[in-house]
This record gives structure tokens, sequence and C-alpha cells, in this order.
């Protein structure tokens, strides 16, 4: 089997989390929801001519059977990419040009109207999983697994990036109005079932249990993992791969942490802040040098205090000033936000549960263990 994410404390019996896995994989098979629209974010042209139409022949195998597919591809001017938030708002704004081009479709009109999309991030080259990308013509998402999907009538290997979007499927009966964003070598069984999206503006899916000692957190790892935590208003906030000395001092003007655990990553984002983001980051979208991750350029500034953040940015390469002026630009946005749509709160977690199965196929030894 995969990794299972866990740690001490409250958590169902075993019994209970295996019917509830089993009834997650029981949903993934069925494929009876999907996104209305998957966007997949590609490193070139031609792995976007690929999946825009391997997907589209793979409908009701991989993407459900009357979603529309538009792949794009990264084309960023600086070498290292736009990072996974900048990268995100990239591939919507070039998915939907698309969109309307090929298809007549709006999809900030799908997205108000109740409507969801899946965004798939596969940019790369693979080194980690080489050389196993070589044998796609360096198509990471491409690379073939033990399974079977059905291409125009015959059956063919599934790929790594089919199987994460028939997992994903089931989110996006749990998500209307929402932009969901996932990493395209990535798989995973929630054994907490699939939670609702909703209550927030943006939430990401994360392992959530009881605030560890010292020693618990030694034991489980966590300095070496992007970390949620929850206070007792249900507002999260991002802990960045830190001891827990460090964690506990970061957290203490957070309010009471009633939750806390490992992060997947994965997001979704409300249509309201969807676009606002879009706006914000317009002039970095349209230059297409700077990189933004959402990790540490989106969810650690609008949810950590001005100190805290330049603190940790600072023992990333970046200076006291760059992280203090990007910090007042995110806290300007987040209010803007909450007075335009105060009826949500900002951030949230999206708990997949203590013992949930996790495959990470973007390492060849990972690749080889997982199967």
């Amino acid at each position: 089997m995969g990794n299972a994410f866990s740690f001490n404390g409250m958590e169902s019996s075993q019994e209970e989390k295996q019917k509830s896995m089993l009834e997650s994989i029981r949903e993934m098979n069925a494929n009876e929801t999907g996104f209305d629209a998957v966007i997949v974010c590609c490193s070139t042209e031609h792995q976007a001519t690929y999946w825009g139409e391997r997907l589209v022949q793979t409908r009701g195998s991989a993407c459900k059977k009357d979603a529309l597919v538009y792949a794009v591809c990264e084309d960023w001017t600086n070498k290292d990419g736009a990072g996974n938030g900048l990268g995100t708002l990239y591939a919507y704004a070039k998915a939907k040009k698309l969109a309307e081009a090929k298809d007549a479709k709006d999809l900030d009109l799908i997205l108000s109207n109740g409507g969801s999309i899946g965004l798939y991030h596969t940019a790369g080259k693979g080194t980690r999983l080489a050389p196993l990308p070589g044998a796609e013509n360096n198509n990471k998402p491409g690379v073939k697994l033990p399974a079977v999907v059905e291409v125009a009538g015959e059956a063919r290997n599934l790929t790594i990036l089919e199987a994460v979007v028939r997992q994903t499927n089931r989110y996006a009966k749990e998500r209307p109005g929402r932009v969901s964003v996932f990493w395209g070598d990535q798989i995973f069984i929630p054994s907490a079932g699939h939670n609702k999206s909703g209550e927030h503006h943006a939430d990401i899916l994360a392992v959530m249990g009881p605030m560890p000692n010292e020693t618990e957190w030694n034991e489980k790892g966590f300095s070496n993992y992007g970390l949620i935590a929850v206070n007792g208003e249900n507002e999260a906030t991002q802990v960045e791969k830190v001891s827990h000395a460090t964690a506990s001092e970061l957290l203490k003007s957070f309010g009471s942490v009633k939750q806390v655990g490992p992060s997947l990553g994965s997001f979704s984002l409300g249509h309201e802040m969807l676009s606002l983001m879009l706006s914000e980051f317009e002039k970095e979208l349209a230059g297409k040098t700077a990189k933004f991750d959402s990790d540490p350029h989106f969810w650690m500034p609008l949810t950590m205090t001005k100190e805290n953040y330049a603190k940790i940015m600072q023992t990333k390469d970046e200076t006291r000033e760059q992280a203090e002026a990007h910090h007042d630009r995110m806290t300007k946005f987040k209010q803007a936000l909450l007075e335009q749509f105060p009826e949500k709160k900002l951030f949230g977690a999206v708990d997949v549960g203590q013992g949930s199965y996790w495959w990470d196929y973007g390492f060849f030894k990972l690749y080889r263990k997982n199967n």
C-alpha cells in the first residue's frame, strides 16, 4: 500500500477508517460525478496538445463524460516557472480564453452558476522520476500505471494524470462555484470521506488532529512538513517546516489551536476570491517573470502576522523589506476580499482523515515502491 498519514490523538477506529476508504474508492471507480471543466497546466505546447486530446478520448473513464477539457502551456519567461500560486492563476486565465475561442464557454459563468473546475499541475521535466518520463517524450504525467483505461474504445494503460483525475473527481460534488487545484503526480484515499468546501474563500487539504507535544512532533517528523493549524473560530493558518518550539511561538497570536496537521498542498478557491486574485496579480501574469508559490506567497501572508511572516521568509532568501512589502500587499487584498464578500471566512482546512493513504509518483523510488 502507499504511505499512511496518521499521528497520535483522537481518531476513529481502524475498521471505520477502512470502511470509509473503501466507500471513497467505490465512489472514485463509479465515476458518477466529476468537474464540469478540467484544466491541465503543462510544460510545453506539445504536452498541452497531447493532454487536450487524450483526456477527451478518456472522458467517462477519467474526466466525467461531458467535461470540458482545456490543456494549456505555462510559457513563462522565468526559467524557474510561475510557481504553483501564479501558475494556477495563469493556467486559469489561459484556459478561460481557450474555452471562449474553442467552445464559446465562459468559465467564470460556469463557476458563478455553481459549477466546478478541476485544475491539475503537471509542469516540470520529471527529473526525479527519470528515466521513466523519457519513454513518454518527457511527458511526466503520461507515465503508465498497472491499470487500464478505455481510449477511443480500446483498452490502454492508465496514466498517472488520469489516475489523479479519476481519484479527485469526487470532490467536484462538494465544491460548487470553486476551482480545485491538485498535483498531477499524487493520489490519495481520504479516510474521512470527501468533506465539503464552501465556508471559506480558500481551503487546503490536510491531515488534521490535536496539537501534539514536542515529543510527538519530533516522532512524526512534523518539522519536515508544511503544517496547517486551525483555531477555535475554524480559521486556518500555514506553518512552514519549523520545530515545535518555533511553531508554538508563531501560533501564539493565532488564538487557541484546535487542530494541526500536515498539508497535502492541494487547495480550492471560491470564484469570488479567484476573480480578485486575477486582478491583483494582473501585472505579474502579463510580465511572466515573477514566481509565487501558494504556501509562502498566498496563505502565509494572508494568515500570519507581519512580524512572524518576515522572520520565516528571511530563512527563504527574502529580505525583511521584501517580505513586509508583500505582507502589506496581501493584507490590503484580504481587507478588500472580506469587505466585498463578508459571508465567507478567509482560509480553512479540509480534513482528509488520519490513516489516509497517499501515493507519490513524483520520485522514481516511490513509483517503484507504490507499484
